[in-house]
């Protein structure tokens, strides 16, 4: 009793109001709080100043119990109409979330809590409950939840750019990194349709190396120029977003208002481009469409980073395994080269039973040519017979320079008949050959070639090699600007 006397005081030392003087129903009237009061039927038969200023006045005035169920949003209306029959069999508190209309039209979250009310004679008599705007709190809930889905949806995004990278760094030549790229693409870029761009060998065209998404419905073109594309002309990220097509590319077709173009820069070399068209953007709008654009850029940003170290640096590893195979002046194979190949092919060709056919191919009087109008003419000399090569020949046979003035040309899978003739072609093409060096011409050449064939059988590359040199220094003694085929059999019938 002390301790409830002590709290009934006032700080000021008045006497409080006794519990007697207390009005209840006004205290529930202007509580700061919504609360309420059901019949036995469920019918509202009470609610308080913070109700009705919540729903508006007049509408309570107006609907009276039928004001709260309107209020309601239509997809929670059925939910509480079940929650509410539940407690009305069964007599037991309940707690129900839904979403309710305030008198300016903004939908605010409640929670509901409802007790049974039991009257002095013990009987069921209604329920009595309150309700509390949790509107922040699950806008703070939305929030958290978002975070972590974007978290999550970031770790994952990551670890599939790990993935790429695993493979692109174990890639040995950049054809390799094409399927690579497409298939990871399709899965860091689900809705998205997209290709990937390298320059070409002169840097005068972008061409799409791989496609991925829809790729029948790619609205970019397959080849384009560099002036055509705004990210390659500013060396940065070029977006277009709904802009109606005044910032689009010449290389996007029209209609297309929702894409990227971001360079693959490394070292400072434009090596290309990733060019993406956001699908997915079509069905978004305000902030939405913003995040998911913005969420797809930085996307594109990291792969386009990570493509660009790893091409740059295969790009690297080619051009050294180039020049360890190639001769510099000529870009044909060199003699290293020729061995390793003709070793391969000798065995290949015991194995399948097929012909195999060595030109060894000399330009007549190189050295006076060379001594009567200088070594850099000659080097022209060289080259242009090097072009002539590369064009005569299929691309499955090995041209390599041997040394010097001497050529050697590996033809797998071929008959003897056709390995002559096609020596005896290339004679008659580098006798026509018209070259001019400082705006003067330059008087014909002529090569004479030494043919060896190889039909089933296994023998030494050496042993080849030295039936065509025989066959080569006969038709240098027999006049120059002639085919001798090797009298060496190397068939095994």
């Amino acid at each position: 009793m002390e301790l409830n006397s002590s709290m009934n005081e006032v700080n000021t030392g008045t006497p409080a109001i006794s519990l007697e003087e207390i009005n209840f129903q006004t205290m529930a009237e202007d509580a700061p709080v919504t609360l309420w009061l059901t019949d036995i039927h469920g019918n509202i038969i009470f609610t308080n100043n913070q109700y009705k200023n919540f729903i508006g006045r007049e509408k309570v005035e107006k609907m009276g119990g039928k004001a709260w169920f309107n209020a309601l949003h239509p997809d929670d209306r059925d939910y509480c109409l079940t929650v509410f029959k539940d407690a009305f069999e069964t007599y037991k508190s309940f707690t129900m979330e839904y979403r309710l209309r305030r008198r300016d039209g903004e939908y605010r979250h409640f929670i509901d809590h409802g007790e049974p009310y039991i009257d002095g004679h013990g009987r069921f008599s209604g329920f009595v409950g309150s309700s509390t705007d949790i509107t922040e709190q699950k806008l703070s809930e939305d929030e958290l939840k978002k975070s972590h889905q974007e978290l999550t949806q970031y770790n994952y995004e990551m670890n599939l750019i790990n993935q790429l990278n695993s493979y692109l760094q174990v890639c040995r030549a950049v054809d390799e990194t094409y399927p690579i790229v497409s298939y990871y693409a399709e899965q860091i870029f689900p809705d998205c349709t997209g290709a990937l761009y390298l320059f070409n060998d002169k840097k005068t065209l972008v061409e799409s190396m791989t496609t991925w998404g829809i790729t029948d419905d790619i609205k970019s073109a397959p080849v384009i120029a560099p002036d055509d594309c705004w990210s390659l002309r500013q060396g940065k990220e070029h977006t277009t977003l709904d802009n109606d097509g005044r910032l689009r590319c010449k290389h996007v077709s029209e209609g297309v208002s929702n894409y990227i173009c971001e360079p693959i820069i490394a070292q400072g070399e434009m090596l290309g481009m990733l060019h993406i068209e956001f699908n997915g953007a079509k069905h978004k709008v305000g902030e939405e469409k913003t995040y998911y654009v913005e969420s797809r850029k930085r996307l594109v940003k990291i792969t386009a980073d990570n493509l660009a170290l790893s091409l740059v640096s295969l790009k690297l590893k080619e051009a050294l395994q180039s020049q360890s195979v190639r001769d510099p002046l000529t870009s044909l194979f060199n003699r290293r080269f020729m061995e390793e190949s003709l070793e391969r092919e000798i065995h290949r060709c015991a194995r399948a039973q097929h012909g195999l056919g060595l030109i060894l191919s000399d330009i007549d009087h190189f050295k006076k040519f060379n001594d009567d109008y200088g070594h850099d003419a000659g080097d022209l000399v060289l080259v242009e017979y090097a072009n002539i090569l590369k064009n005569h020949f299929r691309s499955s046979d090995v041209i390599c320079r041997y040394g010097g003035e001497e050529f050697i040309i590996i033809m797998p899978d071929i008959n003897k008949d056709h390995l002559v003739k096609r020596a005896q072609i290339l004679c008659q093409e580098i006798s026509s050959l018209e070259l001019l060096y400082q705006n003067k011409p330059l008087p014909t050449i002529t090569a004479s070639c030494g043919v060896a064939y190889l039909h089933n059988t296994l023998i030494e590359k050496s042993d080849i090699i030295k039936a065509a040199d025989v066959a080569l220094y006969e038709a240098k003694n027999n006049g120059r600007n002639q085919v001798v085929v090797s009298e060496t059999e190397f068939i095994d019938i």
